[in-house]
């Protein structure tokens, strides 16, 4: 009778030790400093123009292919995110959806229409749980659009940028 309370309680403490280092593991999709894709992307400038004609420059990543507009900001750490922007660029003005899966850092995305202006602006959530990719939000423009700039969350509001009245200016590839 001993051996069954016994098992029992090795059985429970097995079940334990794995729940403890499950947590303390990194997650399957840990963060990198840097991807392929990433690597790839140029940097330029940008100049933001705001609506009472005051402007701000800063440097962005340009996604300007399928491969790196595909891979945008999965898997790159936090740290990375909130220093660079990332442009995504389209040769033609198109209704593109973007997601969160294995982004690591919350974002806003600000969607620019073919003269520059930002014609919308959303804030970008980390999914709660990078398993269930049923639950995968969605992030789409009201209309086409040739441009999207994807930044730390909060970043266009501290510069003052606003949908509606403020655009982008950068020069193609």
């Amino acid at each position: 009778m001993r051996a069954k309370p016994l098992s029992l309680r090795l059985w429970c403490t097995a079940v334990l030790v794995t729940m403890c280092l499950a947590e303390s593991r990194p997650a399957a999709a840990a963060c990198v400093p840097a991807t392929p894709e990433w690597e790839a992307m140029q940097s330029q400038l940008i100049t933001l123009t705001r609506g009472d004609g005051t402007s701000v420059r800063m440097s962005v990543k340009l996604a300007d292919d399928v491969r790196e507009r595909a891979a945008g900001f999965q898997h790159i750490c936090p740290e990375t995110v909130n220093d660079t922007p990332i442009l995504f660029l389209f040769s033609l003005p198109t209704r593109v959806a973007f997601h969160m899966h294995n982004v690591h850092a919350p974002l806003d995305i600000a969607f620019i229409d073919a003269d520059g202006r930002i014609v919308d602006i959303q804030h970008m959530e980390v999914y709660a749980t990078r398993s269930n990719h049923k639950a995968n939000r969605y992030y789409r423009p009201a209309a086409p659009i040739t441009a999207a700039l994807e930044t730390r969350a909060g970043l266009l509001a501290t510069l003052g940028v606003t949908a509606g009245n403020a655009r982008i200016d950068f020069a193609t590839r």
